[in-house]
């Protein structure tokens, strides 16, 4: 019997009510303003490598679970842009 191994991949705002923050009690943890960490919700592309890398030790998971998943807006072509 083959074993098969998955890697769970999560959108930013579905890491991150997993974990159960706010958004702006990420955004303070990042040292940004809430508005600011919202676009990086919505614009996942446009987060620098320094914030990606610093908001998967936030939220304690892969880099690439969360920035480089077909469920991130980088390859979603419909999805629910609103925020929590």
């Amino acid at each position: 019997m083959k074993s098969e191994v998955r890697t769970v991949r999560f959108t930013l705002k579905q890491a991150r009510l997993l974990k159960g923050f706010t958004q702006r009690e990420i955004a303070s943890k990042l040292g940004v303003h809430v508005q600011t960490y919202s676009k990086m919700e919505k614009h996942p592309d446009e987060v620098t490598v320094r914030e990606a890398k610093k908001l998967s030790d936030i939220l304690e998971m892969s880099y690439d679970c969360i920035f480089f998943n077909q469920g991130s807006t980088l390859s979603r072509v419909n999805g629910d842009e609103s925020t929590t």
